[in-house]
């Protein structure tokens, strides 16, 4: 199993955090790698979301996205490519002062086969270019 945390201070209020993140179909406007994300079923309690991303050949796969408005999204995998399992999460806290303190959490096994130490490396690889387009997407005026 591959699994991540990252940390970071976004200089915007938690509302403007928890907008980016839980607007999924945005996602493509600032993420290079995902082409595309669709909602395929919505519920009061969660979503269904499809995500297809473009790295060495295109990837599709679905997410339970399950929101605490304003401080927290967390998922779990239904299918697709790629992955045998995926969950995670983003959890954010109000530091005053506009900003925002938010950590992030993945933990993913690849379908394929791919020893740990690879998965950990992939999944760990991506997470600074991946905060840094969130960062700068929330930061945005």
């Amino acid at each position: 199993m591959g699994k991540a945390t990252t940390s970071a201070t976004f200089e915007a209020p938690i509302e403007k955090a928890f907008k980016v993140i839980s607007d999924y179909g945005s996602y493509p406007q600032f993420m290079p790698d995902v082409k595309r994300v669709s909602v395929i079923e919505s519920t009061l309690e969660k979503k269904l979301v499809e995500f297809e991303l473009q790295i060495i050949k295109s990837i599709r796969y679905q997410l339970w996205m399950t929101e605490v408005a304003n401080t927290d999204v967390a998922w779990r995998f239904h299918s697709g490519e790629m992955f045998k399992e995926n969950s995670g999460f983003w959890k954010l806290k109000d530091l005053g002062d506009g900003r925002t303190q938010a950590e992030y959490s993945i933990d993913a096994k690849f379908g394929m086969f791919v020893p740990g130490m690879i998965e950990k490396k992939l999944i760990e690889v991506n997470l600074p270019t991946m905060m840094k387009a969130f960062k700068t997407r929330i930061e945005a005026k």
